[in-house]
């Protein structure tokens, strides 16, 4: 049984177990959280049922196989992959060339297990069956059951939402989710806050437990939870929350598919979720005991995406599902895989592996002629898992505080959030980044005590380069493309913030420190060369962004969009090298993306565009180009009509 989450296999081992110990049968998981002793027992003697995950699906079970589970995999009977519908663009796509290696050696073992794939929260489950599997499926459906639930959908009065960017002030989302907590503790709830990113909830997280202690009340029915906490603290909240010791957990979506806490009072979201189906998993954490009503609580930020469905709750309530997107033809994740699936087949690729593998896997394996090393202990299935799964893109960074390791991030979260001179909130503390250590054996971010009430702004800049044309279509004045680009991200400085006022107290221009990625998939946009078009590139950017949300749809971390002046075009990319069909997509449906992104636009009654609408809600991906709505909007529906002339 293979988990996304290892605190949804946690958690679910302990109901099979309900179920199977009766029966003289066991379950067992398999994963990082598991003792060294307890997985040498269970290779030894592998119980009736494992749980475990997809690193360790790629780590132990197929770089191991021939060492310890050969036996175990030979009598599999059958095969389930729960909570589908996370498997997803970058993440999915690994996964779906992750379970065709694992075919090819059941083939090879004579192992013909049953594969179940579940899902809640997919609206094309056997098209996305069949892109993970290479198998046809058969659909089996229950209806619906879904709680009572009382829905709270807020808007919060900010006066200065229409306001210029200049003088508008920052969103107090963190504010209101701690008045949120405090009033849930007084009443004894519990609950679960889902935020929009791991730094929101560190601060939130921070400024509760101070606010608690004020008002008289106990912080230690606050907890935090994510990934990137040590897996001590994680067991530790894991089983606290279980046993109803913590009222109110801020989380990620690490719990969305998580914990079965039959008692929770309610969920809160602080902003909407990466998409539809994620908005939808939180949910569905409330209200599971059937025998009382549960609540949700969603408070809206100043973005076109929340203000979107604060303002036509019904458009939420009965919207369909997301339809899922992975693209299993990827060249850059297939490149990826090659090593490990040669280093499992012995470099004995056979014909009949095709069937399973797909044309493109098999064709880039035949024609590799590399020859996988052979020595004791290495297993090119490690160097897959670094380089992250699901999308961690890079590798992840050891935190050090007093000497002591007390947790790692992704590559990616340390360059956005961990950078020189940052003030770092992590797991209730915050630090400042005291150095960046790179060495062969790992990377390590050295962190001091953060002194209180400060924090600090990055400042990045995007550069983009094209690197290759898929496809073109000239659309009257304007040219539609698909094709590929590179990224070089540029971090140059931050802005040191007093927490209280608001104050500036001082700007620190670095070296530029890069992070590049090359290999991007993406779609854009050329204007006509002429100034009137250029006043409304960056609207026109953002309207593809804003719109791709409800068409397409997609995750909102899985893309980025930019603009470039000098050659007058907007592009949407994806943010993982190699292709995800996000962007293919796009270039077959963008007419209908920008219809919606128009009709965004003209229903927020702002003058000049603003974060409700068209202009970007995190400083780190905005624009480079200013934001001119009303010549947005002119050159959009210039484009779309452009767009039917030709079609008719």
């Amino acid at each position: 049984m293979v988990y996304p989450m290892n605190a949804l296999s946690v958690d679910q081992q302990e109901q099979i177990n309900g179920l199977c110990n009766p029966l003289g049968m066991r379950a067992e998981t398999y994963n990082g959280q598991t003792s060294n002793k307890l997985k040498a027992e269970l290779r030894k003697d592998p119980p009736e049922i494992l749980l475990t995950n997809p690193e360790y699906l790629n780590d132990s079970f197929l770089a191991w196989l021939d060492r310890h589970w050969t036996s175990f995999l030979s009598d599999l009977c059958f095969l389930v992959i729960d909570e589908m519908h996370l498997y997803h663009g970058y993440f999915g796509t690994n996964m779906a060339l992750l379970l065709r290696r694992l075919f090819v050696q059941l083939d090879r073992l004579g192992a013909s297990p049953k594969v179940f794939l579940s899902s809640a929260t997919c609206a094309n489950p056997q098209e996305h069956a069949l892109n993970l599997t290479g198998r046809t499926a058969k659909l089996l459906q229950i209806s619906k059951m879904r709680p009572r639930r009382h829905y709270i959908f807020v808007n919060p009065n900010n006066t200065d939402s229409h306001s210029s960017p200049k003088n508008r002030r920052r969103n107090p989302l963190e504010k209101r989710i701690v008045n949120a907590t405090m009033a849930i503790l007084q009443q004894k709830l519990q609950v679960l806050v889902f935020g929009p990113s791991k730094r929101f909830l560190d601060q939130v997280y921070i400024e509760s437990r101070r606010k608690a202690k004020q008002l008289g009340l106990d912080p230690e029915l606050l907890a935090i939870f994510y990934a990137d906490l040590p897996k001590k603290q994680k067991r530790e909240n894991q089983k606290k929350i279980k046993a109803g010791k913590v009222r109110v957990t801020f989380t990620t979506s690490s719990l969305e598919v998580g914990l079965d806490i039959g008692g929770l009072d309610g969920v809160v979201l602080a902003g909407f979720p990466s998409n539809i189906m994620s908005a939808w998993q939180q949910i569905g954490r409330a209200g599971r005991g059937w025998d009382r009503d549960a609540f949700v609580l969603f408070f809206a930020m100043n973005d076109p995406i929340d203000q979107f469905f604060v303002n036509n709750i019904n458009e939420f309530l009965d919207r369909d599902y997301d339809h899922l997107v992975i693209d299993p033809t990827n060249e850059q994740l297939i490149a990826n895989h090659v090593p490990s699936l040669k280093y499992e087949l012995g470099d004995r690729l056979q014909t009949a592996d095709r069937h399973i593998l797909g044309d493109s896997f098999y064709e880039a394996a035949r024609n590799d002629r590399r020859r996988s090393p052979r020595y004791r202990n290495y297993r090119p299935q490690k160097k897959l898992t670094n380089r992250g799964l699901r999308g961690n893109a890079g590798e992840n960074y050891v935190l050090e505080f007093e000497g002591k390791e007390i947790g790692q991030i992704p590559a990616m979260r340390r360059f956005r959030e961990a950078y020189q001179g940052a003030i770092f909130p992590f797991a209730g503390n915050k630090y400042s980044v005291e150095s960046l250590l790179l060495e062969k054996e790992k990377n390590t971010v050295q962190l001091a005590e953060a002194r209180p009430g400060r924090r600090t702004d990055a400042t990045f800049r995007n550069y983009l380069n094209v690197r290759d044309v898929f496809e073109e279509l000239e659309i009257g004045d304007f040219t539609v493309v698909r094709g590929k680009v590179s990224q070089a991200m540029g971090y140059v400085g931050y802005r040191l913030i007093d927490e209280q006022s608001g104050e500036v107290l001082d700007r620190v221009d670095v070296e530029p420190d890069y992070y590049n990625l090359d290999q991007l998939h993406a779609f854009w946009v050329t204007l006509p060369d002429d100034s009137k078009s250029v006043r409304g590139l960056g609207a026109l950017e953002q309207m593809f962004r804003v719109g791709a949300m409800f068409v397409i749809p997609t995750n909102r971390f899985d893309t980025s969009t930019w603009a470039e002046p000098k050659d007058f075009t907007a592009y949407y990319y994806e943010n993982y090298s190699g292709g995800i069909g996000i962007a293919r997509k796009l270039y077959n449906e963008w007419s209908s993306v920008l219809s919606k992104g128009i009709e965004i636009a003209q229903n927020c009654p702002c003058a000049s565009g603003c974060q409700n609408c068209i202009e970007p809600a995190k400083s780190w991906s905005s624009s480079n180009v200013n934001i001119d709505k009303a010549a947005g909007i002119q050159l959009a529906s210039r484009l779309v009509k452009a767009e039917q002339m030709v079609a008719n």
